[in-house]
């Protein structure tokens, strides 16, 4: 006898019965979108645990996409624990599980929304953590934070990027909290940021004026957390992100005009 549990095989969603049709915008990643709209869609119930999808051609109909990209978004969900790819029976939703990975989509790394997205996170989470490290930080974590200000200085004046001594900076703050929660957060996070770090970094080396502001942003960090002072802490590492972003932002802005304008020249 079969000591294995049968699997209860809820019926899916029919195709008139799902939302209405939803069109993925025009990007290079249409498999990370696709990817997105499924896992929103697990997550509202229109495809609750233990259903079955429907059927690959169903869905290519439903987000207007080809199978090519709806197979690739697929493996993916496979690959994260949301669905079970069953062959010759279909996928069907898994319930969801602590196990399941903390991930951001990696296409919104770059995007104007993503940015304002991510300094929006960075605020509550980098706020905090530089409050903890005010008061928790140790004599040699000051040093390193030191290190990393006087490398960012360097760079600023031979006008390179110094992206590392940056990246580094903000990750000795986690640290500094004494909370592991806060470092491997932060960590996960450093593959993100970074883009946009480089980027800013990039477009103050090229612009005047804007690598002192961001050095000196730095420097105020610092000093608030030498002077164990969590408050001033916690608002000096804010203020630096939002103008990190708007500095960042303003630079995508003009990036894209100025290529729009580009892609006009070439069709007169």
């Amino acid at each position: 006898m079969n000591s294995q549990k049968k699997r209860i095989v809820k019926p899916h969603t029919p195709i008139n019965q799902m939302p209405e049709k939803r069109a993925l915008s025009q990007t290079p990643s249409r498999p990370d979108q696709l990817f997105r709209a499924i896992s929103d869609d697990i997550g509202k119930g229109t495809f609750p645990p233990g259903s079955r999808l429907p059927t690959e051609a169903e869905l290519c109909v439903h987000y207007k996409v080809s199978r090519t990209v709806l197979r690739e978004a697929v493996a993916r969900l496979k690959a994260d624990g949301i669905i079970d790819a069953q062959q010759g029976r279909g996928s069907f939703v898994l319930q969801h599980s602590l196990l399941t990975p903390f991930r951001f989509d990696p296409s919104m790394a770059g995007s104007l929304e993503g940015i304002g997205q991510l300094a929006e996170l960075r605020l509550g989470v980098e706020g905090t953590a530089a409050a903890l490290a005010a008061v928790r930080r140790t004599p040699r974590q000051l040093a390193q934070l030191k290190n990393c200000l006087l490398r960012m200085e360097q760079a600023a004046k031979a006008g390179s990027g110094g992206s590392e001594a940056d990246l580094e900076f903000h990750q000795t703050i986690a640290e500094a909290t004494g909370n592991d929660h806060y470092r491997t957060f932060m960590a996960y996070l450093r593959q993100f940021y970074a883009v946009a770090i480089d980027a800013a970094r990039t477009n103050s080396a090229r612009s005047a004026g804007l690598s002192e502001q961001a050095q000196e942003e730095h420097a105020d960090i610092y000093r608030a957390i030498a002077d164990k002072n969590p408050a001033r802490a916690e608002e000096a590492v804010k203020r630096h992100i939002r103008n990190a972003a708007d500095r960042l932002t303003a630079q995508r802005v003009t990036d894209n005009r100025h290529e729009s304008s580009l892609k006009k020249g070439r069709k007169t």
